[in-house]
C-alpha cells in the first residue's frame, strides 16, 4: 500500500475570441440582408442559448440547429427552423440556402450539417461564413470561413451583440420574417401529411409515425436510419420543441478527442448513455430510441440495467428487420443492390427483455405506442425498465425514397 497525491483539478478560463475578428463578424452581420444562425453543441455546452436568441431577435435571423443538437435552440421560438442535414428540416435547408451571412455559433460544422439532403444542396456557396468554435483545430475544416473566431460561444455572442450597428437586421426585415413563417408553415404541413396518412389505430408502418411523449422526458437517440427519422417524427418534433438544453442526448462523445459522428461507435453507446443520463437525473424520465440493428450491438446492457442498485429506463426499439442506414447506402450507391442487411424476423426484443427480468412490450399502432410510453415513463418511478418494440415495415423513407 502506498500513499499518493492526486493532482488538483485545473480550471481554465475559456477564450473569448479576438477583438478584430469579433468586430469584423459584427460588421458583416450588421450589413447582412439575409443572416442565418447555425446553433451547435458549443451553444449547449457554453449555456449560450439566451445570447443566441438575443442575436437572432436583433437580426430577425432564422436559427438552424446543428445536426443532432435539437436542444441547441428552443424549437418553440418563432425564429427556430429546425435541424440541418440528414433527415432534418427542409425549412432550415431552404432558408440557409438564401443566406448572405452565416453565423456558425459553437459548431465545428460537421459534414452532416452541410451535406445535401432531400436532393437539396443547401449550403450557400457565396455567403460569408463566421465560424465560432472553442477548438481552433476544428475551424475551417469543413467549409471555407470568412471570419474565424476561437472562443466560447456565450462570450463571443455577447460581444458580437454589443458591437452590432444600430441598423443591424433592418435590411429586408419584414420580408425575411414573413418568409421564415411561410417556409416553416409549409414544413409543418409536410410533417402533418407524413404523420396523418393513417389513423392512430392503423399500423405505424413507418418511423415518420409516432406517439406523444409524456411531459418532462429526456429523449436520447442514436444515429442511423431509424434514429434519425425518429428525430423528425411529427410528434417527437413537437415534443422536442419544448426541450431545454442538455435534454437531447444524441451520439455522445466518448472522449475529448473523439468527434460526434455517424460512425459505428454511436451504435453501441445508446443504452449505456441513457443509463448514465438516468443515474445523473433520477427524477427525470429518460427514453432512448434505436433501430433494431444498432440496438443488437448493445443488447447485453439489458442485463446491466437489471442490477438492483440501478434505476429504471425506457428503451424504444424500431423493429424494421434490417440495417436501414447500410441498406440505404447500398441501394443508393450500388445500383439498387444490397447484401447482409436483413435481420432475423423471428427475434423479439420484447421477449428478450422479459427474459432479462424487464417489462417487454410490442406495439403496432401509434395509440399503442402512446399508451406504452406513458406507462413506461411512469414505471420508471418504481425503478422498472421497459423495452418497447415498435413493429415497422421496411420503408427506408426520405431522403432515399427507396422501399423494399
Amino acid at each position: 500500500m502506498i500513499d499518493i497525491t492526486l493532482p488538483a483539478r485545473v480550471e481554465f478560463e475559456r477564450p473569448s475570441g479576438g477583438a478584430q475578428a469579433i468586430a469584423e463578424a459584427a460588421r458583416l452581420l450588421s450589413e447582412a440582408k439575409f443572416p442565418v444562425i447555425l446553433s451547435g453543441a458549443g451553444v449547449v455546452i457554453g449555456g449560450a442559448i439566451p445570447e443566441c436568441a438575443a442575436l437572432a431577435e436583433r437580426l430577425s435571423a432564422p436559427v438552424c440547429n446543428n445536426y443532432q443538437h435539437n436542444d441547441s435552440f428552443p424549437g418553440s421560438h418563432p425564429l427556430a427552423v429546425g435541424p440541418l442535414g440528414y433527415n432534418g428540416s427542409k425549412a432550415a435547408m431552404q432558408l440557409i440556402a438564401q443566406a448572405d451571412v452565416v453565423l456558425a455559433l459553437g459548431t465545428r460544422l460537421n459534414p452532416f450539417s452541410t451535406l445535401p439532403c432531400y436532393g437539396i444542396d443547401y449550403w450557400p456557396r457565396s455567403a460569408a461564413v463566421i465560424q465560432v468554435d472553442i477548438n481552433a483545430d476544428r475551424i475551417g475544416l469543413t467549409k471555407p470561413v470568412t471570419v474565424a473566431i476561437c472562443g466560447d460561444a456565450k462570450q463571443v455572442a455577447r460581444q458580437i451583440l454589443d458591437r452590432l450597428a444600430p441598423h443591424a437586421g433592418e435590411a429586408q426585415r419584414e420580408a425575411r420574417t414573413a418568409l421564415i413563417a411561410k417556409t416553416m408553415g409549409a414544413w409543418r404541413e409536410t410533417w402533418a401529411a407524413w404523420t396523418m396518412r393513417m389513423t392512430t389505430r392503423a399500423p405505424i408502418g413507418t418511423p415518420r409515425r409516432g406517439a406523444a411523449m409524456p411531459t418532462g422526458c429526456r429523449p436520447a437517440r442514436r444515429g442511423g436510419d431509424r434514429g434519425s427519422p425518429a428525430a423528425r417524427c411529427h410528434h417527437l418534433q413537437r415534443h422536442w420543441q419544448q426541450l431545454r438544453h442538455r435534454q437531447c442526448l444524441s451520439n455522445l462523445r466518448t472522449g475529448p478527442q473523439i468527434p460526434r459522428s455517424r460512425s459505428v461507435r454511436p451504435l453501441w453507446i445508446r443504452v449505456p448513455s441513457i443509463i448514465g443520463a438516468k443515474i445523473g437525473n433520477p427524477g427525470t424520465p429518460v427514453v432512448g430510441f434505436a433501430g433494431d440493428g444498432a440496438f443488437g450491438i448493445s443488447m447485453n446492457e439489458m442485463s446491466s440495467i437489471g442490477r438492483e442498485e440501478w434505476p429504471g429506463i425506457t428503451m424504444v426499439i424500431f423493429r424494421n428487420y434490417q440495417w436501414g442506414a447500410e441498406k440505404r447506402n447500398s441501394i443508393l450507391w450500388y445500383d439498387n443492390n444490397f447484401v447482409g442487411t436483413e435481420l432475423d424476423p423471428n427475434l423479439s426484443y420484447a421477449r428478450v427483455a422479459e427474459g432479462c427480468g424487464h417489462k417487454g412490450i410490442s406495439v403496432r399502432t401509434a395509440s399503442e405506442l402512446t399508451a406504452a410510453l406513458r406507462e413506461a415513463c411512469d414505471a420508471q418511478k418504481r425503478r422498472v425498465t421497459t423495452f418497447i418494440e415498435v413493429v415497422l415495415n421496411q420503408e427506408l423513407g426520405e431522403p432515399s425514397g427507396a422501399m423494399r
